[in-house]
């Protein structure tokens, strides 16, 4: 059985009305149709980026002016991931039902069979 990763992903969608390239998503900008959805391995600020906030502001500013002009949607990126020492094990945020709540994390019972 592969690892679970699915809680490290971020998906975000095209909601434009159109076809649309954005130029900002990675790895090097994404031509995405009307509708779709496009998931992707971490966090989709930070992915950007490419992980060094503040040093491409361009790329940053475009995503926002995507956002606040309505053209994409972030519908969901990686929840936090904490540790709780009482139960020695890591958990993850969740929400449903418009209630907050700890889950563990995706990857407890699943295993890798990489080496």
């Amino acid at each position: 059985m592969a690892l679970n990763t699915t809680c490290m992903l971020s998906t975000v969608k095209n909601t434009s009305g159109s076809a649309m390239k954005f130029a900002f998503l990675p790895p090097h900008g994404r031509s995405m149709a009307i509708s779709e959805e496009l998931t992707f391995y971490g966090d989709i600020r930070e992915a950007i980026t490419r992980g060094t906030p503040g040093t491409s502001p361009r790329v940053t500013n475009a995503m926002l002016d995507a956002l606040d002009d309505g053209t994409l949607d972030i519908i969901s990126t990686p929840s936090p991931i904490f540790y709780d020492a009482m139960d020695d094990a890591s958990k993850q945020l969740t929400i449903a039902n418009n209630k907050l709540f700890s889950l563990d994390t995706c990857w407890v019972g699943s295993e890798s069979t990489a080496m």
